[in-house]
């Protein structure tokens, strides 16, 4: 039996040190017990091979000392599902947004990477890693924190079970969502047709200024005006029905989620003919020295802005259309098909008024696409460049050659 006696002190090196002497005479107790069975079954006494074969079906020492641990975690299962949700979120509010604008800076900036040459320029990630160690640190100890707080019981203690929440329906509308999307899109409309303006700012140059004079808005609602109308007409009667019926049902989830296809068909449709003078005007103001007046600028910087928001708007109406059609599909409960054709057939319309609208104007595609091709547009930068530099060398009276 000296190999049960070396098998149950190396056991007894991982144990507790107030629980050593009770848990290895249980131990070796079983471990008797299954030696005298094997043994009885045979009809003679287990050879030494027999025996290390049996210890080593019970486990690694380690492995059987850490069944008589006390569980220690930093999170516990109970609260790492909630922890790691808001590892999901941190990562998607902050370390995604982050590096899609370092990437843009990359791709789009001239003079971001000629102010980071080289591998310098990977040295700008620093800011990211330290600010995601402290993120996350701060998240990880707050957690630890919560549950070295729940373990001492001073949460589960205190709790009445007619305090907790109502259970949840999915499918079931607020009220208050429905007429609040209602008042929004009839303000919508009204703006959208003229009715509200926001105030016009009156820069140096004594000119009127407002961000709907950008050559890309004025556009797109040109020919975009009556299908956004009709978009907006359906939207709402969508939310005045769910004020009746608040509850959602498959078709509806489908109407909608054709809604935003359409919104995000609009939307790309109407900023298409746009896209060369955006990146005529973004390649002007990222060079390194772009010589834009000041008013210049911000007229420009306005017309940059507005674009990416709109196709930052068109890429939201499409993600959400793609997972309101996830629903559909997984919908459980079937509905009738009756009703399903005249709504297919209006959002049909709804799509070929869209497609139909989308041709930029002459005047607004001339406005802000004076040129035809990205390399057209870096000539004409490295020539004014090398232009403004040949004026700062003579107007700083260096020498020329003789």
């Amino acid at each position: 039996m000296d190999l049960v006696e070396r098998y149950l002190q190396a056991v007894r090196f991982w144990l507790p040190k107030s629980q050593r002497q009770d848990i290895s005479a249980e131990l070796a107790e079983d471990i008797r017990s299954q030696v005298e069975d094997r043994e009885r079954s045979l009809g003679r006494s287990l050879t030494g091979d027999e025996l290390a074969a049996l210890l080593k079906q019970r486990g690694s020492p380690f492995s059987v000392a850490e069944k008589y641990q006390p569980q220690r975690s930093l999170i516990g299962p109970g609260l790492f599902p909630i922890y790691l949700f808001v590892l999901k979120l941190a990562g998607l509010v902050y370390f995604i947004p982050w590096l899609a604008v370092w990437l843009g800076l990359v791709i789009f900036a001239p003079g971001y990477r000629a102010a980071h040459p080289g591998w310098s320029l990977f040295g700008t990630l620093g800011t990211f890693w330290s600010l995601g160690f402290y993120v996350y640190g701060m998240i990880t100890l707050g957690f630890a924190v919560a549950e070295q707080v729940r373990r001492m019981g001073r949460v589960q203690s205190d709790w009445d079970p007619r305090r907790l929440p109502a259970v949840r329906d999915k499918r079931k509308i607020s009220r208050f969502a429905s007429l609040t999307n209602v008042v929004s899109n009839i303000i919508a409309l009204s703006w959208w047709l003229g009715g509200l303006k926001f105030p016009v700012i009156t820069l140096q140059d004594n000119k009127p200024w407002n961000w709907t004079s950008a050559p890309v808005w004025q556009g797109f609602h040109e020919q975009m005006l009556w299908p956004v109308v009709l978009l907006i007409l359906a939207s709402t009667g969508l939310a005045a029905y769910n004020l009746f019926r608040p509850s959602w049902s498959r078709l509806r989830t489908g109407v909608r989620s054709a809604l935003n296809a359409i919104g995000a068909a609009l939307v790309f449709l109407g900023i298409k003919g746009f896209f060369a003078g955006f990146q005529a005007q973004w390649l002007k103001m990222t060079s390194a020295h772009p010589g834009v007046p000041v008013l210049e600028a911000v007229r420009t910087w306005t017309d940059i802005m507005v674009f990416l928001a709109m196709a930052l708007a068109g890429l939201i109406c499409l993600i959400t259309c793609l997972w309101l059609a996830w629903r559909v599909v997984r919908w459980k409960t079937l509905v009738p098909a009756v009703g399903r054709g005249p709504v297919a057939l209006g959002l049909f319309g709804l799509m070929v008024l869209g497609v139909l609208g989308a041709r930029t104007p002459a005047r607004y595609q001339a406005a802000v696409s004076p040129v035809p091709s990205g390399r057209e547009v870096r000539q004409i930068l490295f020539e004014r460049i090398d232009v403004q530099h040949r004026s700062e060398i003579d107007g700083s009276g260096s020498p020329g050659p003789s």
